[in-house]
């Protein structure tokens, strides 16, 4: 096959471009060094162009590999039909693939092959063929030790004819496309179950065309968890209709058991293999677009802005087992930790914990990332009354900060590492401050499925969900830019051509030797060779260098030209010399320049930029919501109040929106707007967004908030 051309057919991409894309995959280098530094040879491919095309390339290469053992075992049955063969070869899709291989595919023991073992396939033809009614007659020919009865021979040979019938692909089709236009999905809730979650879908009804996927991916769950029975249904009798009209012959004196042949291997045979195909097709469908949601989602709460060169408090909040306290430096080392008891058990002990914060907040910093769990708004309250009871600390920022994934890093492997001596919790409070310092460093040691963005994801197939934000991840580490002598091991592996061996012995040798002090002593590091060198160097950031451009973007291969373009642009021969008159050049300049310097237009652009500003942090700047301190719990919430909150997570069906009551309320995507029809939520909101809701439902018995934005500014 022809990858390329396939691929830049299907996602619409100039061929040649595709194909040197391709051909960079294979010689080892990864998309984000592609789409950064081989813009001029690509076309100018993004990263999701890169990711789009490398995911169908690897499908179209797996597909491949099974075709190859499907011509294999074509040739061993001495299959030699050049029309299936043909089909076979310009399938482009797994499932037509198996459909069109089902009738040669070396099948377990059913009572098809048992007939056949048995010696009734000939009966089989004869029932087909014969004019004459003497089947009975016939078929004593055919009684043996399996079959001892001419009718148990006569079933056997029905049976035969009835796993026939259902291998045929043209009857799939014709009921899967019958299914896409009219067939329906029901869901029962069982009678037994006292789970609330799916009443939904407790008695519903739904054409399968119509069905979001969400509204599958949901379905899927309940079934799972034995709350919900699902059935799909067609139009039996037109189907069983249709099969019969090319497999029943009008002169067979056999029609009635014929009939009733066709209706067996529907009923047991090809219905429920189509349900299972087209289940199968929605849930996959589904997981597609959740992905997509997903990976919308996840850039965005991984590229929300940092709130850099500050001390901050980590504020894990609680009831039972104390707040959490752990302070941070402007480079995320933990200065001081402790555990405030029964804060809010009486006003003694809340006076006294305000006094261990107070004393806290003088010494080291007045920014505190307070979480946004269990007692976040008490703890909030609290906050606000130290505040405004003491003059010195009325510029104390109070950040909410989301709390999801926190507990899961607290007993990873990686945090026991990072701070033995702490107890989980204290853990998860450096977490809570060094995701506001920098979300994206901190974010990264936290699976991206456990960071509370997307939806049903522990529903979506694993390694498929994993792949897909492994890709996210790595594209917004890489957008970034990393500094390689504070980063972790586990922010340097998402970095282009480094691998966990690579990053753990990157740290290895910074603790041994000290900081790294350029680009160029990357080539002492063991297990980092010329390739990942080339694939990792311009992504990474080293302020301690004497080389100026080892603290940008700018690649090592791109140095020279780089330093011609400061040396005429420049006053004094420097980077800072030269901004301003690069900031005058137009498009013909650029252009111009980048003929004179045999550079890329495309390459040459990004050096000027980055020139211009250098080692720029692309993310935005931090807001803040105001909350309501009178609030503090769902039974505080009355309905048309109207809030500010922070958008956390954005699903297909609405946005989650923290008001500062421990659960999220839901904006429904009918809710959002009530002056245009909303297709896709992203394009109306990023998450972090402080946006107006008004509360026009509360649910206390399903712990669920319903809210509005309409005609409300954002």
């Amino acid at each position: 096959m022809d990858y390329a051309k396939q691929i830049s057919k299907e996602l619409d991409l100039n061929y040649d471009n595709v194909n040197v894309a391709i051909s960079l995959l294979d010689e080892g280098y990864s998309v984000p060094f592609i789409a950064r530094y081989r813009k001029d040879k690509t076309g100018g491919l993004t990263d999701e162009n890169m990711r789009n095309l490398e995911d169908r390339l690897n499908y179209l290469r797996q597909l491949d590999e099974r075709k190859k053992t499907i011509f294999a075992s074509l040739a061993e049955q001495n299959i030699t039909d050049e029309e299936l063969l043909k089909q076979i070869d310009e399938a482009l899709v797994l499932s037509e693939l198996e459909d069109l291989y089902r009738p040669y595919k070396p099948k377990k023991l059913t009572r098809a092959t048992k007939a056949k073992k048995a010696g009734l396939e000939p009966l089989a033809i004869y029932i087909l063929e014969d004019k004459t009614g003497n089947l009975k007659e016939e078929t004593k020919k055919y009684i043996c030790e399996e079959y001892n009865s001419v009718d148990d021979c006569i079933q056997g040979a029905l049976d035969i004819i009835a796993e026939n019938i259902s291998d045929k692909k043209t009857y799939r089709d014709f009921i899967k496309d019958l299914a896409h236009k009219d067939g329906k999905l029901l869901s029962k809730k069982n009678d037994k179950s006292e789970v609330l979650t799916y009443d939904n879908y407790a008695d519903y009804e739904r054409e399968i065309k119509r069905l979001k996927s969400y509204n599958v991916l949901a379905i899927n769950r309940g079934e799972k968890e034995k709350v919900l029975s699902v059935k799909l249904v067609y139009d039996d009798e037109k189907i069983i209709e249709h099969i019969s009209f090319y497999e029943i012959s009008k002169s067979s004196p056999y029609q009635d058991i014929l009939k009733e042949t066709v209706i067996d291997s529907y009923n047991r045979l090809i219905k429920p293999s189509v349900d299972n195909d087209i289940r199968s097709e929605l849930t996959t469908n589904a997981e597609d677009e959740a992905i997509v949601t997903f990976k919308e989602s996840l850039k965005e709460i991984l590229l929300y802005p940092p709130l850099s060169n500050r001390k901050i408090l980590g504020f894990d909040p609680g009831f039972t087992n104390g707040c959490k306290i752990a302070i941070i430096d402007e480079n995320g080392k933990v200065l001081d930790t402790t555990v405030l008891k029964n804060p809010f058990t009486n006003d003694f002990h809340r006076a006294e914990i305000k006094k261990q914060l107070i004393t806290l907040f003088r010494k080291y910093t007045h920014t505190i990332a307070l979480g946004n769990g269990t007692a976040s708004r008490e703890s909030e309250k609290l906050l606000k009354e130290i505040k405004k009871e003491n003059e010195d600390l009325n510029d104390l920022d109070i950040i909410i900060v989301s709390e999801s994934g926190a507990s899961i890093y607290s007993v990873t492997e990686l945090a026991q590492k990072e701070f033995p001596d702490f107890e989980p919790n204290l853990r998860s409070a450096v977490s809570i401050a060094r995701r506001l310092q920098d979300p994206l460093s901190e974010l990264v040691k936290i699976p991206p499925e456990s960071i509370g963005v997307g939806q049903y994801q522990y529903d979506i197939e694993k390694n498929k969900l994993s792949s897909a934000l492994k890709g996210v991840v790595e594209d917004c580490v890489n957008y970034v830019g990393v500094n390689l002598n504070t980063a972790s091991a586990a922010l340097l592996s998402y970095v282009s051509g480094i691998n966990s061996k690579i990053a753990t012995s990157i740290v290895s040798y910074r603790d041994k030797n000290g900081a790294i002090l350029s680009r160029e002593e990357l080539n002492d590091i063991p297990y980092l060779g010329p390739k990942a060198f080339e694939n990792c160097a311009g992504f990474l950031r080293i302020a301690e260098s004497k080389e100026e451009l080892d603290n940008t973007s700018v690649h090592p291969e791109s140095y020279k030209i780089a330093k011609e373009i400061i040396n005429e642009y420049s006053t004094d021969k420097t980077l800072a010399g030269c901004k301003e008159k690069l900031t005058l050049l137009n498009s013909d300049d650029k252009s111009k320049l980048a003929k004179k310097l045999n550079v890329g237009e495309m390459t040459l652009n990004d050096i000027v930029s980055e020139l211009i500003k250098p080692s720029r942090d692309p993310r935005k700047q931090a807001v803040v919501a105001k909350l309501d301190d009178s609030i503090t719990d769902i039974k505080d919430l009355k309905v048309g109040q109207v809030l500010e909150g922070t958008v956390r997570n954005i699903a297909q069906f609405g946005l989650f929106v923290d008001l500062g009551v421990e659960i999220n309320g839901l904006v429904h995507v009918s809710e959002v707007s009530d002056d245009h029809f909303v297709s896709d939520l992203h394009k109306e909101v990023t998450l972090g967004d402080i946006i107006k809701v008004k509360v026009i439902d509360i649910d206390l018995k399903r712990n669920r908030i319903s809210l509005s934005m309409k005609g409300l500014k954002k």
